[in-house]
């Protein structure tokens, strides 16, 4: 049996993050359906998407509830890479937050209001590349590869065939949900591995 103090406290708490926002990302991005689709298919897809949603946030509250068995020691190497990381990380959130507000306030501009969802879309999925690097995880890229996907497919929809605004944004909304889904799973495995590292049986 490892010991109760064996998982770094920085990794639990990255890992709360993680599913909280990822619970919150995947309701809003799911809510879409109920103005694009309505009646019962948007209902559906942002009910199950809020089941899933509470299901990171269940996970979430159970790490916090062994935080205080979390190792708190680093060495001066881990230490540097975790200030590294988060200033890093900063700035990518920003730039993804300026972006998104720009190309927003722009579309709207220009008459293509339309267009705003899909390009939201594509700046979110772009912003996980950095993110590969910065917290040197692969999975980041596949999803943003991913989502990026969703986002310029949405886009080129709009733009080059007659495709209805609604379908195209039901159907990005319902990429980018599972998506950001996809993301709070692999969270909640290493959930899994922590509590198990933490909580005997858990």
């Amino acid at each position: 049996m490892l010991e109760e103090r064996s998982v770094p406290r920085g990794l639990l708490d990255g890992v709360v993050v993680g599913l909280l926002l990822m619970a919150v990302f995947t309701a809003a991005w799911s809510a879409n359906t109920l103005g694009t689709w309505p009646g019962a298919v948007g209902t559906v897809v942002t009910a199950l998407s809020v089941l899933v949603g509470v299901w990171f946030v269940v996970t979430a509250v159970r790490l916090v509830r062994v935080r205080g068995r979390a190792s708190t020691s680093t060495t001066p190497e881990e230490e540097r890479w975790r200030k590294r990381s988060g200033i890093a990380f900063g700035w990518v959130f920003t730039l993804e937050a300026v972006l998104i507000v720009v190309a927003a306030n722009v579309l709207s501009a220009v008459g293509r209001p339309d267009l705003v969802l899909p390009a939201i879309a594509l700046v979110v999925g772009l912003h996980f590349y950095p993110m590969a690097r910065i917290f040197r995880r692969r999975v980041d890229t596949w999803l943003a590869t991913v989502l990026s996907a969703v986002g310029l497919a949405g886009l080129l929809a709009l733009l080059l065939t007659s495709t209805d605004r609604n379908t195209v944004w039901g159907l990005v909304a319902c990429g980018a949900a599972l998506t950001t889904g996809a993301y709070g799973v692999y969270f909640t495995r290493i959930a899994g591995d922590l509590l198990s590292r933490t909580v005997p049986g858990a």
